[in-house]
C-alpha cells in the first residue's frame, strides 16, 4: 500500500513526508502529478476533491488500485479583511506583485502592523479498492505582518507567527512547524480516519 498525494509542489511533498514520519506511518510517499489541475471552487474541501479526484482517475486508468490518492487545499485567512485571500492564497495578487510580497504589500498600505490570523488546511484521500473517500481539515490561528522574517517553510510562512510562539513558521525549524501546523493537524486526522477505515501494513 501507497500514499500518492497529487501535487506538483516539491515543498508540499517534502513537508507532508515529514509530517507523515511524525506520525509512525511507514507507507510509502510518492508524488502524483496529474497536470494542471484547475483550482476553481469555492471552498478548500471543493479544490482538494477536484485534485485528488484528478489523481484516483489516473491510478485507476493505469490499472492500479494498491493506494491512497490524496490532496489538500489550504489557505491564510485575514478574519478583519473578510477571510482573504482564501483559497485565493496561491493565487492572491495585489500592484502587480504575487503571493507573499502582495500581502505584505496590502498591509502596509492598510497601515497594519499585525493582525489575526489563521492558517486553514482540507484533505481530501480516495481509497480505491475500498471505493471510500475522507475528508480532514486542521487549522492553527496567529497574527500575521508585513515584515518577513524567516526563510524556512514556503508560501506565507515568514509573515505568520502561530498563538503561544514568538517565532514565524518562516524561523521555526521544520520538526516544530510540522507538529503544530494547519497540514500537520489536517494530515493527523486523516491518519486516524485511515487507521480506523482500513488494515494498513507497515
Amino acid at each position: 500500500m501507497r500514499l500518492r498525494l497529487v501535487t506538483g509542489n516539491a515543498h508540499k511533498l517534502q513537508e507532508f513526508g515529514s509530517i507523515l514520519r511524525g506520525l509512525d506511518c511507514r507507507l510509502p510517499l510518492e508524488e502524483l502529478d496529474v497536470g494542471s489541475v484547475v483550482e476553481c471552487g469555492t471552498t478548500y474541501y471543493q479544490n482538494a476533491y477536484r485534485k485528488a479526484r484528478s489523481g484516483l482517475l489516473s491510478v485507476l486508468t493505469a490499472g492500479s488500485d494498491d493506494c491512497i490518492v490524496f490532496a489538500d487545499d489550504s489557505g491564510l485567512e485575514l478574519p478583519l479583511f473578510g477571510n482573504m485571500p482564501g483559497v485565493h492564497s496561491a493565487r492572491f495578487r495585489y500592484a502587480g506583485l504575487s503571493e507573499r510580497t502582495a500581502l505584505a504589500a496590502f498591509l502596509s498600505e492598510h497601515c497594519v502592523s499585525s493582525t489575526p490570523a489563521r492558517f486553514v488546511c482540507w484533505i481530501v484521500a480516495f481509497l480505491p479498492r475500498s471505493r471510500r473517500c475522507l475528508a480532514c481539515s486542521g487549522a492553527v490561528a496567529g497574527t500575521v505582518t508585513p515584515e518577513s522574517r524567516g526563510s524556512q517553510g514556503f508560501g506565507y510562512d515568514p509573515l505568520f507567527t502561530p498563538n503561544g510562539y514568538s517565532l514565524t513558521f518562516g524561523e521555526m525549524d521544520a520538526g516544530l512547524k510540522d507538529h503544530i501546523s494547519h497540514r500537520a493537524q489536517a494530515v493527523e486526522a486523516l491518519w486516524c480516519s485511515l487507521q480506523g477505515t482500513m488494515p494498513l501494513r507497515p
